[in-house]
């Protein structure tokens, strides 16, 4: 095993502690036998799944205490915030709105833009001018 091959597998177990235990970073770093500040050059981001909402790019956690409190940060604009403010992506890497489930489809009715609603309006006024004719006429 080369150096090189040596130091992935110990990042690979730094990230997995880091990540996947309760551990302190004191116990994880006495376990590695490292200082806190080589294993905290060794920790990476966490990818979260959620799409910058000013630049669509993914998301991380970038520390246990970000992920424990919802917050995420975007790498490429800088953007942070809390998770519930942003969007996913599904497994294809499309982002999907936030009010949507895990296949995609909105949970609540979509956003209406402004030519939809001028047609809707104007068909429901349409509506309401046929039957108000309908009933005039059944007067007569």
């Amino acid at each position: 095993m080369t150096s090189a091959d040596a130091d992935r597998r110990q990042e690979a177990k730094a990230n997995e502690l880091y990540w996947g235990s309760d551990l302190s970073v004191n116990q994880i770093a006495e376990e590695l036998d490292l200082s806190k500040g080589t294993l905290y050059g060794l920790i990476r981001p966490r990818p979260t799944g959620l799409a910058c909402p000013a630049c669509d790019e993914e998301l991380i956690h970038p520390n246990r205490t970000a992920r424990e409190r919802a917050m995420v940060a975007c790498t490429v604009c800088g953007w942070e915030g809390a998770e519930e403010d942003v969007d996913t992506f599904d497994s294809a890497g499309v982002v999907l709105p936030s009010d949507a489930d895990e296949t995609g489809a909105a949970s609540s009715a979509p956003a209406l833009d402004d030519r939809s609603r001028t047609i809707i309006g104007g068909a429901l006024l349409g509506a309401a001018a046929g039957l108000a004719l309908v009933l005039w006429a059944r007067r007569r």
